[in-house]
């Protein structure tokens, strides 16, 4: 029982809105019978099957059966004033019911959002053959019924004719009313500052079609579309439906009273031709307008798409914390995001002016080389570089540029680019940890083992030569027994200062351990480079070590390996630079030692 009266209880929400439809229905029903009246009794333009139809598309599946319900009983009242509860009106009734069911139940399951504007066509077409074939059978049911039980001067096909043409209208135009009135309410009287105008535009319509349809002079019914187009063009399908409504009740309440410029006469023929003329012109009017009110609302859904999307893409672009940059065809900064000031520090002309002056000087190059081949053969780059904020100093960008054509199908490029300063600091500083001493900040082994392996394949490619110096510092194990390791730390970070001071930028100083070091050197054609390098090292090494308020003697040997050119032999360049350190140490240390591998022969060819 309390599932019964769970269910019981929408029911009793929606009886109001029952009530109000049924009265709706009847009222409609009553109008099209009494003042619409054409051929045998059949109306000219039917009403309630559209209101109907349009109630049952807006409604859920499961309330079709209370409207169907009231709208049967609606259209039985409808008829009662005139044919009485026979046969006739039962049927009648049914098949108005009928039709509007069949038509929904058609057009529902193939249109998703019937009140969907930018569907609008496709609701029409679908919509329009479900309503076709559904008021087709209706109207033989209807006309049969009406042939077989009232005899009269009209014919099977004067009776199937006008049903259908005035069925087929009413659904076309008051089911769209109906749609638009339920799915938009006070929407679709347009924007506030616009209703005014809206409703001062279709009573101009109502007053041209009244003042025509007062005539009997049949050239001037199309006077109408005038006021008609005006109407949709300045307001499109929120003009068109209830303009085309108040045409449609117009014209058919003053052809049925006698009046207007489709009454003919007086005989069987000219009602005939007389509902024919008023349901073609009503067509005319909707093939007239209807084109012309769908392309302005494709334009206008279409020109919102366009706004609302560029509204979006500006909002994530504006907003994001990344660099978003436009370049043109030309090279020129089309848009800089605002989040540049965030990033960098500069303003978006700021930056626009300086440009590449912000890079680092060393990544220029690199940054021109991997943007410039999109513009030629398009797709995506990524590159991490530095570029100057506003405070002095470089923070890293991490960014992806692709390219995209633009209007006229030139290549522009779309940069987003984001602060990776933390994430590089921490990768330098984990590579300083694994490839570098931690006392000294030289090269370890490591690296030392990667750079020499790479210096000895490209020395074998292009036939050059790889110099190994192997450096001790001399009696080191003394400054430690006698000043201790805090001051041998703090000799071996100057060795190493002084290290780095006589070698070239392209050369790799080592610790290899303890007071062991080396420095490799390549592209070398004499040994006698080796040796001036040699000589500047002992040279500095003899030089006193100011450490603090201690001042320390030292001095380095060091044994020099050469190879032979075009020879990738890592073990044997080892071998002779730990060979010429040990001589260098037997000649009483605070020296150098030289030896150079001899050239293989050369091969003879097949």
């Amino acid at each position: 029982m309390t599932h019964a009266l769970e269910r019981a209880a929408p029911l009793v929400a929606r009886l109001p809105g029952l009530a109000l439809f049924t009265l709706a229905v009847a009222v409609s029903g009553w109008w099209s019978i009494h003042m619409t009246l054409g051929p045998s009794g059949f109306s000219m333009l039917w009403l309630p099957g559209g209101i109907l139809f349009g109630i049952l598309l807006t409604s859920p599946r499961r309330h079709w059966g209370g409207y169907l319900a009231c709208a049967l009983l609606a259209f039985l009242l409808a008829n009662l004033p005139r044919n009485g509860l026979g046969p006739l009106p039962v049927i009648l009734s049914l098949c108005n019911v009928l039709e509007a069911w069949l038509a929904a139940r058609i057009v529902a399951p193939r249109v998703a959002d019937v009140g969907q504007l930018a569907n609008i066509n496709r609701t029409l077409r679908v919509g329009g053959l479900g309503m076709l074939f559904a008021c087709t059978l209706s109207a033989l049911v209807a006309a049969a019924t009406r042939h077989a039980l009232v005899p009269g001067p009209y014919s099977f096909a004067i009776l199937f004719e006008t049903w259908l043409a005035s069925h087929a209208l009413g659904m076309v135009i008051f089911g769209a009313l109906t749609v638009i009135t339920r799915i938009e309410g006070h929407r679709m009287l347009g924007p506030r500052k616009r209703r005014l105008e809206l409703v001062a535009t279709v009573a101009l319509v109502a007053a041209s079609a009244w003042l025509i349809f007062m005539q009997a002079s049949l050239s001037i019914t199309f006077l109408l579309l005038p006021p008609l187009m005006f109407c949709v063009l300045r307001h499109r399908f929120s003009g068109f439906v209830p303009a085309m409504a108040l045409i449609a009740v117009i014209a058919a309440m003053a052809t049925a009273a006698g009046h207007g410029p489709f009454v003919l006469g007086g005989g069987a023929n000219d009602e005939v031709a007389r509902a024919r003329m008023l349901q073609l012109f009503i067509l005319c009017c909707c093939w007239v307008a209807f084109p012309v009110a769908s392309v302005l609302t494709e334009r206008r859904i279409l020109t919102h798409r366009v706004a609302r999307s560029e509204q979006q893409y500006r909002m994530l672009a504006d907003y994001s914390r990344d660099l978003i940059i436009r370049i043109g065809p030309g090279r020129t900064l089309e848009y800089i995001s605002p989040s540049v000031t965030e990033l960098l520090g500069w303003t978006r002309e700021e930056y626009d002016r300086l440009r590449w002056e912000l890079v680092h000087p060393d990544d220029v190059a690199i940054l021109r080389d991997t943007m410039d081949p999109l513009y030629e053969k398009g797709g995506i780059a990524s590159i991490v570089y530095r570029c100057r904020h506003k405070q002095g100093a470089y923070i890293w960008l991490a960014a992806n540029v692709r390219s995209v054509p633009d209007a006229n199908g030139r290549v522009a490029l779309v940069y987003s680019g984001r602060d990776v300063t933390s994430r590089v600091e921490a990768e330098l500083a984990l590579e300083q940890q694994v490839r570098r001493d931690p006392l000294t900040g030289l090269a370890n082994r490591l690296l030392f083992d990667e750079r020499l392996a790479l210096s000895l394949a490209r020395a074998g490619r292009n036939r050059t030569c790889v110099g190994l110096l192997y450096i001790d510092l001399d009696h080191f194990k003394a400054i430690n027994d006698t000043h201790g390791h805090a001051a041998g730390d703090q000799a071996l970070r100057e060795f190493a200062r002084r290290i780095g001071d006589c070698i070239r930028s392209v050369d790799l100083a080592v610790r290899l351990g303890g007071d062991e070091f080396a420095v490799l050197v390549e592209d070398i054609a004499t040994p006698q480079s080796l040796q001036f390098v040699a000589e500047k090292l002992v040279a500095t090494m003899r030089e006193p070590m100011v450490l603090g308020k201690l001042t320390l003697q030292a001095s380095a040997s060091i044994g020099i390996g050469m190879n032979a050119a075009g020879e990738s032999d890592a073990e044997a360049l080892v071998q002779l630079a730990d060979g010429a350190l040990y001589e260098a140490k037997a000649a009483g240390r605070n020296t150098w030692r030289l030896a150079t591998e001899p050239a293989a022969p050369p091969t003879a060819a097949p």
